[in-house]
């Protein structure tokens, strides 16, 4: 019996060195006590119990589920009062060598506290005979640590062509390599939340890489280090906004402006505040406006008068398009010439277009009839400017005598004078000059190289009108 026993030591203690490498098998060593007397008494008396050692291992093959492989050596001296013939010779003993394979179901997985129920079948080789066997039973583990369980068990074997019996086992089992542990974190997989991210005990193996004291899987932001109060997030300024939604992470803010400050109370974060000292519009980027004119008063000429967009702010009462700060008659339509008020004297382009327009007999001060509409149409727009003064000037070419030139350009713009002053208009308003071939159309102060074509000639002799200031 002694070597039966050594040599099963020495088979396990084979195994548990070949299988060490693996987390998933554990090694069970202790006491087992076969019973032939219950099955038949159904009485339980410990003088009846036949008393060896087992060894057994487990492979667990599922969460809930174990193969346990089971060898037991087991001194036999009593048998069932049924048997009495079972011995050879009264009072002799014999050795029973058990072997068996059993599926374990354990419903509560990774407990200190792991019940069982044990379902198998093997062999029994007793008197030199080899005796089929089923058994089943019910057990726990009580894992004192991760490595070392306490074990009982016990059970029903019944066997072919054979007496059957109880058996009980007590002892130890042994994880027989160190858990796994994916993420070296020193928490075995079985135990870690976070078998693949290296973490913290506490965390129960997951990780806090911003060392907050909060887990990474219950923090809004992992990489930065913050408060409960925040679900892990900083707020930096203390404004109760944390910072990743923190428009303003640095300047203590309102909630309601994305944690941005808004000095000036108008609903405008001071970043988005074109005055923000004081309060505003949103339409006018929180700038106030006074008048009421759409116009910021900071870019209001006249931010207490209602005005417009183009005259910047300021109104314009009589609608001439300048603004009644700069207007000298605000109240009657005037130009920007006159700085607001009415026209005093004819504009020089239509001067211009009217003197173009007369003409005079060749050589002669005789204006021609054709120009006469035109003079009354100068009549007619010097009586519109009252106080218009304005002068004719009378031009030739060089062709002929100078003096006899100048003379007819006098003459020429006299007889313009006395066509106005027929049409009603004060001679005090008029003033006529003839300055012959002086000065040439092209401004030209060389008048023989301004007279040298056809052309250049026939512009000098002309007349011109101006307005007088």
């Amino acid at each position: 019996m002694r070597k039966i026993t050594l040599l099963l030591f020495g088979i396990f203690a084979c195994w548990h060195t070949s299988m060490a490498q693996s987390s998933d098998w554990t090694l069970g060593v202790g006491g087992t006590a076969f019973d032939f007397a219950v099955p038949a008494k159904r009485s339980l008396s410990v003088s009846d119990w036949n008393w060896g050692v087992y060894l057994t291992a487990t492979k667990r093959v599922h969460p809930m589920i174990q193969i346990a492989p089971s060898f037991a050596a087991v001194e036999i001296r009593n048998f069932s009062d049924l048997f009495p013939n079972q011995l050879q010779t009264t009072g002799r003993t014999s050795s029973s060598l058990q072997g068996s394979i059993a599926g374990q179901f354990h419903p509560l997985t990774d407990k200190k506290f792991d019940p069982y129920v044990t379902l198998g079948g093997g062999g029994n080789y007793l008197r030199r005979s080899l005796y089929g066997m089923l058994e089943g039973g019910i057990g726990i583990n009580y894992w004192i640590d991760e490595a070392v369980a306490l074990n009982v068990q016990a059970g029903y074997n019944y066997m072919f062509d054979f007496e059957d019996y109880m058996h009980y086992r007590g002892g130890f089992r042994f994880g027989l390599a160190k858990p796994v542990d994916t993420d070296a974190d020193g928490i075995p997989d079985k135990k870690d939340a976070c078998p693949n991210d290296k973490g913290l005990k506490q965390f129960a193996g997951c990780p806090d890489t911003d060392g907050d004291g909060i887990k990474d899987s219950e923090d809004a932001c992992p990489q930065d280090a913050g408060t409960k109060e925040f679900k892990g997030c900083p707020d930096k300024d203390g404004d109760k906004v944390v910072d990743k939604d923190d428009a303003c992470p640095d300047t203590p803010g309102l909630a309601a402006l994305q944690g941005c400050p808004d000095k000036d109370g108008d609903g405008i974060a001071d970043k988005d505040d074109a005055c923000p000292d004081q309060a505003g519009l949103a339409t006018l980027q929180g700038c106030p406006d006074k008048d009421g004119d759409g116009i910021a008063d900071k870019d209001d000429r006249c931010p207490d008068a209602a005005g417009k967009a183009d005259l910047k702010g300021c109104p314009d009462k009589d609608g001439d398009t300048i603004a009644d700060i700069d207007d000298k008659c605000p109240d009657v339509a005037g130009v920007v010439e006159e700085q607001g008020c009415p026209r005093k004297a004819p504009k020089e382009e239509e001067l211009a277009i009217i003197a173009k327009k007369i003409n005079f007999a060749t050589g002669k001060a005789t204006i021609l009839k054709t120009s006469f509409p035109q003079l009354d149409e100068l009549a007619i727009l010097l009586q519109k400017y009252p106080e218009a003064k304005i002068s004719i000037e009378g031009h030739t070419d060089n062709i002929g005598n100078a003096v006899a030139n100048k003379k007819l350009s006098q003459q020429r713009a006299d007889a313009i004078k006395k066509y106005l002053v027929s049409k009603k208009v004060g001679a005090d308003r008029i003033t006529a000059i003839g300055y012959g071939s002086e000065r040439p159309a092209d401004g030209s102060t060389d008048v023989k190289a301004a007279n040298k074509t056809k052309e250049q000639q026939a512009a000098n002799r002309r007349v011109e009108i101006h307005s007088k200031k």
